[in-house]
C-alpha cells in the first residue's frame, strides 16, 4: 500500500463523504479509493468510515484521524512543491504587503529589478499600514518597520535600517518654541500615527535604554503621509522614520528636534511564515532587497 496515496484517498472521501468524488479528484477508480481506505482500516485496526448503499459516514475514530492527517498532508504537498521550485526558475504569484511610507517611496526600483531578473513571477503588491496576519494565506511576504521583531512564529530578515526621530516645521518652532527635553513635549501639539505597534506611545532612547511615553495627542491618523504633510504645514510635532520625511527635510520644511533621544537603529524587515522558507519566489525577492538596500541605504 502506498501510504500517502491511501491517506489522500481517505481525506478526500472524508471531505466529500463520497468515494466517487474522491476518485475523480485523484484520477483513479472508485474501487481503488475504497480499497485504499479499507487497507488503512486494516492497518489501524479500527473503522474509519461507515458505508451503506446510499451514504458514507465518518466514525469518531475516522474524524479524529482525519483531523490529524489532513494538515500533515497539506504540509507535505507544500514542501514537495517548494522543493520542486528549488530546481526551477521562480514562477507564479508573489503576494507582498508593505507600508505606504516605505513601499510607496522605495520599492518601485526594486520591483523593476526583480521583474527584469525573474519575469515568470507575477508580483501582487498591497499597500497597507495596518498589522497583518501572516498566516491568513493571503500574504507571502511583508515588509514592516519596527524597533524589534522577535515573534518566533515567522522569519524576519533585516533588509534596511533607518532612524526614528521627532520632526517639526521651522514655522511651528518659531511660533511655539523648540522643546528642550521630553517633559516639554506635553506643552506642544503632538500628532500620532495610530497604527503604531507601540499602542499610543512614542518610543525614545534615554541613557541607552528604551523608554515608552504616552502623551496627549492633538490628533491621530493611520496615514503617515498625512501626518508628515500636517507637520510640514506647522500643525504639530510628529515622530517618524527619517526615510519617511526625507523629502520634507531636503526641502527644509521639517527639521529634527531632540535628536539625542532618537532611535538610530530602526529595523526594516522582510517577514514571512516558516512555510515559505523554501519558496524561491520569497527567497529571491528577499535576497535582492537585502543587496539592493545595502548598496542604496535609505535615509
Amino acid at each position: 500500500m502506498n501510504k500517502i496515496t491511501a491517506l489522500t484517498a481517505f481525506c478526500l472521501t472524508a471531505e466529500h463523504l463520497n468515494f466517487s468524488h474522491a476518485a475523480n479528484e485523484m484520477g483513479i477508480s472508485t474501487t481503488m479509493v475504497s480499497r485504499y481506505v479499507k487497507q488503512l482500516e486494516q492497518e489501524l485496526g479500527c473503522l474509519l468510515l461507515k458505508r451503506n448503499t446510499r451514504k458514507v459516514f465518518l466514525t469518531e475514530a475516522g474524524e479524529q484521524y482525519r483531523n490529524h492527517v489532513k494538515p500533515l498532508l497539506k504540509k507535505l504537498h507544500l514542501v514537495d512543491s517548494q522543493m520542486r521550485q528549488l530546481k526551477n526558475e521562480p514562477s507564479g504569484e508573489l503576494r507582498i504587503s508593505t507600508t505606504a511610507e516605505f513601499g510607496g517611496q522605495y520599492l518601485a526600483p526594486l520591483i523593476a529589478l526583480y521583474q527584469a531578473q525573474y519575469p515568470q513571477v507575477k508580483l501582487n503588491i498591497r499597500i497597507d499600514n495596518t498589522p497583518i496576519d501572516l498566516f491568513d494565506d493571503k500574504t507571502d511576504l511583508a515588509f514592516r518597520v519596527a524597533p524589534s521583531l522577535s515573534n518566533a512564529s515567522y522569519i524576519a530578515q533585516k533588509v534596511a535600517q533607518s532612524r526614528l526621530s521627532l520632526w517639526a516645521s521651522p514655522d511651528y518652532l518659531k511660533k511655539y518654541g523648540t522643546p528642550e527635553n521630553l517633559d516639554e513635549l506635553a506643552h506642544h501639539q503632538l500628532l500620532f500615527f495610530n497604527h503604531s505597534l507601540r499602542k499610543a506611545q512614542w518610543l525614545f532612547i534615554v541613557n541607552g535604554e528604551r523608554r515608552l511615553i504616552k502623551l496627549d495627542w492633538s490628533w491621530t491618523s493611520n496615514s503617515g503621509k498625512l501626518l508628515n504633510e500636517a507637520a510640514a504645514n506647522a500643525q504639530g510635532i510628529i515622530q517618524a522614520p527619517s526615510y519617511s520625511v526625507a523629502r520634507y527635510v531636503t526641502e527644509k520644511r521639517l527639521v529634527e528636534i531632540l535628536p539625542e533621544y532618537s532611535m538610530n537603529q530602526l529595523q526594516i524587515s522582510a517577514m514571512y511564515p516558516h512555510r515559505y522558507e523554501l519558496s524561491t519566489r520569497v527567497k529571491t525577492f528577499v535576497e535582492l532587497a537585502k543587496h539592493y538596500f545595502s548598496e542604496r541605504p535609505i535615509p
